[in-house]
């Protein structure tokens, strides 16, 4: 889903599982977002957001908004991955060369990385009264979703990515 597709429409519940989150919004819509996973070299994938499609039969328990959102704008939700290399302390499997992936807001690896990639993780929806609503795919866990309606969550999420319109 584009970003500006939800813009004027009423945001009134939403459902979070590990690997997906469902919003349902006015004219009861459900819109539903997981991630998918792309390989960008050996040992080294992302998971960019993406629509989803749950079976008709899925049973959702809502949450129901306090008070609805109505949404006014929203922007993309953006971050970088790379790896670097690690020593071999002997506690990794396998044949190596080995290596760990990290995750920073856009701008953020090292100059030396030669592998960044920039992983379009999410949308934020902000509403008229300033509340806001963030979907994102998870920056250090593969497959997972986090939905935040909290100030504080929503803040914790950003840490490690950067909006773009």
């Amino acid at each position: 889903m584009q970003p500006g597709a939800v813009c004027g429409r009423t945001i009134r519940a939403f459902y979070s599982e590990y690997s997906f989150a469902t919003l349902l919004l006015d004219q009861d819509e459900v819109v539903t977002f997981a991630t998918e996973e792309v390989v960008v070299g050996r040992w080294f994938e992302v998971f960019p957001i993406c629509d989803y499609k749950l079976p008709s039969d899925y049973v959702t328990a809502w949450v129901d908004l306090e008070e609805p959102i109505e949404v006014v704008s929203s922007a993309q939700v953006w971050r970088e991955e790379w790896q670097e290399a690690a020593a071999d302390d002997g506690k990794f499997m396998g044949a190596g060369p080995h290596s760990t992936q990290y995750s920073a807001a856009l701008g953020q690896s090292p100059e030396s990385s030669t592998d960044a990639v920039e992983v379009h993780a999410g949308l934020k929806l902000l509403g008229r009264d300033g509340r806001a609503l963030i979907v994102c795919s998870s920056d250090n866990t593969p497959f997972k979703i986090d939905l935040a309606v909290d100030v504080q969550d929503i803040e914790r999420i950003m840490q490690s990515h950067t909006c773009q319109k």
